[in-house]
Parts: structure tokens; sequence; C-alpha cells
């Protein structure tokens, strides 16, 4: 079976910005060998971003050690390729990277993960956030396709959303069942990748961010 949403966005949320740079901040400190190998170009990708994970950690370096904004994210447990995650002691989120990048030649040293986050205080709950790890044009079209489902994105930078919000629970409902997730998205250069992520885990590690994240 094969849907593709069509809507226009209403526009990206400062919140959904925010979190992609604090996921970040958990990979760079956090996350498995598999993403910490990549810090140097995660650091790069966003220097001069004022979201980026370097810059929320200077804002808040005058916060006293071990508080809640001033903590690194917590991680929750590691569930087949997810992970769980806490952070901040109000957003929860489960993490899960590409299993394979291509091509190879021109991704290599770019930083790719998913995200579905639930922010309790703000009434979000399986919130999807892609960050493709290289800049894109804004307003592009990208495609994720779970075993021939098919969902559009909408990018923004280096990240990617569901381009119809109203069928974030429907995509998530997808991902939970899948075996398979691939992202096709193109850099703002026109250079086309196409990630794959294995959902193996990924319904558990969900579950972990409901009970963490009441």
């Amino acid at each position: 079976m094969m849907r593709i949403t069509s809507s226009n966005p209403s526009g990206l949320s400062a919140a959904r910005t925010f979190i992609l740079a604090l996921v970040g901040a958990a990979l760079l400190c956090a996350a498995p060998p598999a993403f910490a190998k990549n810090k140097a170009a995660a650091k790069d990708t966003n220097a001069a971003s004022d979201d980026s994970p370097d810059a929320h950690a200077d804002k808040k370096g005058s916060k006293k050690k071990g508080g809640k904004e001033g903590a690194k994210p917590e991680l929750l447990g590691t569930f087949g390729d997810w992970s769980a995650f806490s952070a901040q002691g109000k957003t929860c989120y489960a993490l899960g990277s590409p299993k394979e990048r291509q091509p190879k030649a021109k991704v290599k040293d770019t930083q790719a993960y998913i995200f579905i986050s639930s922010r309790p205080a703000e009434g979000v709950r399986n919130e999807v956030a892609i960050n493709l790890g290289y800049s894109t044009k804004d307003n592009g079209s990208a495609i994720a396709d779970i075993d021939g489902d098919m969902f559009e994105l909408v990018t923004k930078g280096v990240n990617a959303w569901v381009k119809n919000p109203a069928k974030e629970k429907e995509l998530v409902e997808s991902l939970k069942g899948g075996s398979k997730l691939t992202v096709k998205a193109s850099s703002s250069k026109g250079s086309s990748t196409t990630d794959t992520y294995s959902l193996k885990g990924l319904s558990d590690a969900l579950t972990r961010v409901q009970q963490e994240c009441k």
C-alpha cells in the first residue's frame, strides 16, 4: 500500500528546531559509539547556528551544575537498534541512526538521525523529526518509505518533518509496525541521498519514552 501526503505545512516550530539541537547534544555526550564517531562533523555542521548544542551550552553555562536545565540527556535504555533518552526532565525521545547511507562518497563525513519525541507540558506526543546531516533547500521535498508505505516530508536547514502534521500519528504507527525505513532527500546543491534505518526495537523504545514522560 502506498500513501503520499501532500498538504502544505503551516511552518516549522521553534520548539522542534530547539529539540533537534538538544538531540544533537545527546549524540555528542550520551549516545553509542556509532554516533560519537562523528562528533567533529556534528560540531562543524552546527557551529554557525544559535540553535546548536554548543550555543545552548554557552547560554546555560551560568546554571548550577547538576540542575535540570544544565544536565546532560539521560540514556533510559537501548532497544534493538533504537535508544530512549530523557532530557532536562521535560522531554523524552526515541533515537535511531541509519544503518546505511548512500552514496557513501558524498555523505561519509555527515551524521544523520531520526527521533520521536514527547513533551507532555506542551501536549506533544510522538513528534517525528529527522536530521539529514547536510544543508537542504527550505521547503524542499523528501520521502519517508516504510516497507512501501510512503509519506511526504518537508525540509528546512538540515532537518525534515512530516509535511502534513495530521499524518504524523499515522506515520508513527507505520514506523512501529514496520521493519525498515528509507529516507530519500536532496541537499541544497541538488545531490540526492538515501538513508536506510532498521526499525527493530522502536516500539519498545517508544513504550519506555511514554513511561518516563507521562
